[in-house]
């Protein structure tokens, strides 16, 4: 690996200017004003790869956060208004090799293949983004759209790194500092850094108002944006081959904002009175869950994984007490597909049916949650023999959960010790780490 040049502050003071002077453009005129936080799970979809020669290059796709601060003036009526604010974020940047090992180094090997991923920590971002506003109400429910241009300046990650060196198949270590050791087998450059690139955010969120004071949103936020400059340099069989590898900056994520207002306010639209009375009914929440946990591959490294979409009902007429069932959807564990020659990624995700019981103690919005669940996990592509496996996990769930006691927003947090396949291998494994995360809405 290379470390990187130094890093420009002009831009970074540049941005921090501009967002001190629309704020306060932003907060002299209009009709109310609110400052919020925000944190978006998201999906980042692989690297783009111009790869001529007879291996298979990719960037695997990965779930990253990223976060921010932001002031929101609406004006006149209150139905449009302006948001800025300033964000922080990363940027994956791994490459994976699939080829046979017979091209590289010595020329030894035989049939098997080099199948290795490799990853130096994500490049990162501070932005500055300025969106036009519009909040309508739908069906009885306040939904809010906003879209606008959003300024980011790349930096490196904390590794330092822009540059990801491999090399494989030598009868002795690959030294790159040693000129006899001639050329790395793959090279893959991130180029163009240290600049201004434009991003194009835009969210549909549904909000909340927990207080006179106080609201929170969830939704849906789209990033459009071009990927990052890359160079690819691969050496096979004595060839060089020259291409690109371009980090995607782009996303789809999931919105948690929460908002405060600088004075007391009437909501602005009729928000549905739901009585509290006994109706008959079960409640039930639909919810966006993800796991934290350590990378059994990566020494003690924690990074988001596995992301479900879930139903929640629960068993007890009019309450959030007692015993409750939960079902779902999602992305799983990684596993290998049969090699291909398209530059594809031949990584891919199992398809995760998680489904459990859970218990609530606590009547209230406030309450414990106990829980134990399976994880089904199936391949749905043709696989590699002896890499892919057709798992179960078996989890316990100690947490809080926040479900109120009318329809509104729904969150949890949860300690879940799990036992499971380690990926790529077959043997069982007793993860203690696991941290779930989930944010989603509750109705009746």
């Amino acid at each position: 690996m290379v470390a990187n040049k130094s890093i420009s502050k002009r831009t970074i003071l540049f941005i921090a200017l501009v967002a001190v002077v629309a704020t306060n453009a932003i907060n002299s005129y209009g009709q109310s004003t609110a400052f919020g936080v925000r944190i978006t799970p998201s999906h980042i979809p692989g690297a783009m790869v111009e790869n001529p020669s007879p291996s298979n290059i990719y960037g695997p796709q990965g779930i990253n956060v990223n976060a921010g601060i932001y002031v929101l003036k609406y004006f006149g009526t209150g139905s449009m208004g302006i948001k800025a604010g300033l964000e922080h974020g990363a940027v994956h940047y791994e490459v994976g090799v699939d080829a046979p090992r017979n091209a590289f180094g010595v020329g030894t090997g035989g049939d098997s293949q080099v199948n290795v991923g490799f990853g130096a920590n994500p490049f990162s971002y501070n932005a500055l983004t300025v969106s036009y506003a519009y909040k309508v109400p739908i069906k009885k429910r306040f939904f809010e759209f906003t879209l606008g241009p959003s300024v980011r300046h790349y930096g490196y990650g904390e590794d330092g790194f822009y540059e990801i060196v491999l090399a494989f198949n030598r009868s002795t270590p690959y030294d790159e500092n040693d000129p006899s050791a001639g050329p790395p087998d793959v090279r893959t450059r991130v180029t163009n850094l240290d600049r201004l690139y434009l991003s194009f955010p835009v969210s549909v969120d549904y909000v909340v108002r927990t207080g006179r004071r106080s609201q929170v949103k969830f939704g849906i936020m789209h990033n459009i944006s071009t990927p990052l400059h890359g160079d690819l340099e691969v050496q096979m069989s004595g060839n060089m081959y020259q291409g690109t590898f371009r980090p995607r900056t782009g996303f789809w994520g999931v919105n948690v904002q929460y908002e405060r207002l600088t004075k007391k306010s009437e909501p602005s639209y009729k928000k549905r009175e739901v009585s509290t009375r006994s109706v008959g009914t079960y409640r039930k929440s639909l919810f966006i869950e993800t796991y934290i946990k350590p990378d059994v591959l990566a020494h003690d490294y924690v990074k988001p994984t596995f992301l479900s979409a879930n139903y929640d009902i629960r068993l007890k007429k009019d309450s959030n007490q007692g015993f409750g069932l939960t079902g779902g959807v999602g992305l799983g564990d990684e596993y290998l597909t049969q090699i291909q020659t398209d530059n594809k990624p031949n990584q891919r995700r199992r398809l995760a049916l998680p489904v459990g019981i859970n218990y609530l103690i606590g009547a209230q919005q406030h309450g414990g949650e106990f829980g134990a669940g399976v994880i089904p996990q199936i391949p749905l592509n043709k696989v590699r023999d002896g890499f892919a496996y057709r798992g179960t996990s078996y989890n316990l769930r100690l947490g809080y959960r926040f479900q109120p006691l009318r329809e509104g927003f729904t969150a949890r947090v949860a300690w879940v010790p799990t036992i499971a396949r380690v990926p790529l291998y077959s043997d069982y494994t007793l993860e203690l780490g696991n941290i779930g995360l989930s944010v989603g809405y509750s109705f009746k």
